[in-house]
């Protein structure tokens, strides 16, 4: 077997050792046992032994750099920075002879010549440095950084195939705004949240998106899941990337992750759900207000219980392409109620207080009081042809007709009705018949 190069290295400093101390007879037997170790030539192998030397590794000196410019020039370049309004160093430099000679001329700054000289042979890079700790100061981001650049780095990136048989506990998490296509003014939100491993899945009402709000939120969730909440994955907006969510995810020991910007398959859980749930049954409209929070908090209380037990779930098995053909398959279609009993990883007192819960429940009255509360919905909700005139004033740009791409067996068309949009569309027939009605009585009125 061959010796690598540190083994022949480690060989030929044994043997110098005995070499340069042996006769001349005790060398030649020295010289054999080395080639035949080595592998080496005679004449080679004598030479390595002769001039053997052992490599002494030398520390190599760090260079210190004397200091050019001092404070003194980074206290009068601080001072024509915030003149010139925090401007960058490559405007900076190119700016200041003309504004020190401006400065000195009206006695707005006191330099010394050396100083001065130092001030007017700066480069841009050079100033930047210098200036570092006064941006620090005022709370200024460095170049080429993030919003929030410390807490995207703290938070790690989950993309959609990384979910391998993940445990209950481990969710998807989306915010669905409820502004009706108009961006302006206060309006209220969904949290929205489903548990990818048996797709339970949980709404609340939150008034915006400020920290408080979604940190209210959050609790209600982790309070109303029948499991422990043991890891959250969100999308890359402000109301989920912020100190409170972090702080309340490392407080409860909960994994934080998030999906990649602007890739939302990464979040393919819980956008399907945002329409499955949270759209199909509260619409596209604006809500905001007192009154509409309470009925939707009311409704997302009778709609988690309907979903979650009631309405069978199909998950994907897998997915194959054959050209542009794609086939998939799934299992058995379950309620989330069912996966859940029938996982071994889940604890049994678990089980039974939801079994407990089942029996009690009644899916068609559920069902009467859904329909209920969609009613109050649709019956505070401001009128429609108000509401578009309001967004045409303001430029808001009315949505397009999409054509679909996807097999008509697929689509939110009459195979697949929504209710909830069924009812808002029967709503506006009834108001548009009541004005028609009003405006006979008048009419009629006058007449008489």
């Amino acid at each position: 077997m061959r010796l690598t190069m540190i083994e022949k290295r480690t060989v030929t400093k044994v043997f110098a050792g005995r070499y340069r101390e042996a006769t001349r007879t005790e060398r030649a037997a020295l010289l054999d046992q080395f080639v035949d170790v080595t592998g080496y030539s005679r004449n080679y192998a004598a030479r390595a032994l002769r001039l053997f030397r052992s490599v002494k590794v030398v520390k190599k000196l760090k260079r210190v750099r004397a200091t050019r410019y001092g404070r003194d020039v980074r206290i009068a370049l601080e001072k024509i920075w915030i003149t010139l309004d925090l401007i960058c160093g490559k405007r900076l430099v190119a700016a200041l002879p003309a504004v020190l000679d401006k400065l000195l001329h009206f006695g707005e700054i006191e330099v010394a010549p050396g100083t001065r000289a130092k001030l007017l042979t700066l480069s841009s890079a050079t100033a930047d440095r210098l200036l570092a700790p006064a941006r620090e100061r005022r709370g200024r981001r460095k170049y080429g950084r993030r919003r929030n650049g410390n807490l995207v780095d703290q938070i790690p990136i989950k993309t959609f195939g990384e979910w391998k048989n993940p445990r209950p506990g481990h969710v998807e998490m989306d915010l669905v705004a409820h502004n009706g296509g108009d961006v302006y003014g206060g309006f209220l939100s969904t949290l929205n949240m489903t548990d990818v491993a048996s797709s339970w899945t949980l709404s609340t009402v939150v008034a915006n998106k400020s920290e408080f709000s979604i940190l209210k939120g959050l609790f209600r969730l982790k309070r109303t899941l029948p499991f422990a909440l043991a890891g959250i994955d969100t999308d890359n907006g402000s109301e989920f990337i912020n100190e409170a969510v972090l702080r309340f995810c490392r407080k409860h020991k909960i994994d934080f992750t998030r999906g990649r910007p602007y890739k939302k398959n990464d979040g393919c859980f819980i956008e399907q759900k945002n329409h499955a749930v949270v759209r199909r049954n509260v619409g596209y409209l604006r809500y905001a207000g007192r009154a509409d929070f309470l009925i939707l908090r009311e409704l997302y209380g009778h709609l988690n219980v309907y979903t979650n037990y009631f309405q069978p779930v199909m998950m994907l098995v897998s997915k194959t392409r054959d050209g542009a053909r794609v086939s998939r398959r799934y299992d058995v279609p379950q309620t989330p109620y069912q996966r859940i009993l029938a996982r071994k990883d889940i604890p049994r007192k678990v089980k039974t207080e939801l079994r407990a819960v089942y029996v009690a429940l009644n899916p068609a009255e559920l069902r009467r009081r859904m329909d209920k509360l969609q009613g109050e919905l649709l019956k505070n909700h401001e009128r429609p042809e108000t509401r578009g005139k309001r967004n045409r004033s303001r430029g808001i740009r009315r949505p397009k007709h999409m054509q679909h791409t996807t097999p008509a067996s697929r689509r939110e068309g009459s195979s697949q009705p929504n209710p909830f949009l069924e009812k808002a569309r029967r709503e506006r027939m009834r108001r548009a018949a009541q004005i028609v009605w009003d405006l006979h009585e008048t009419t009629d009125e006058k007449k008489a």
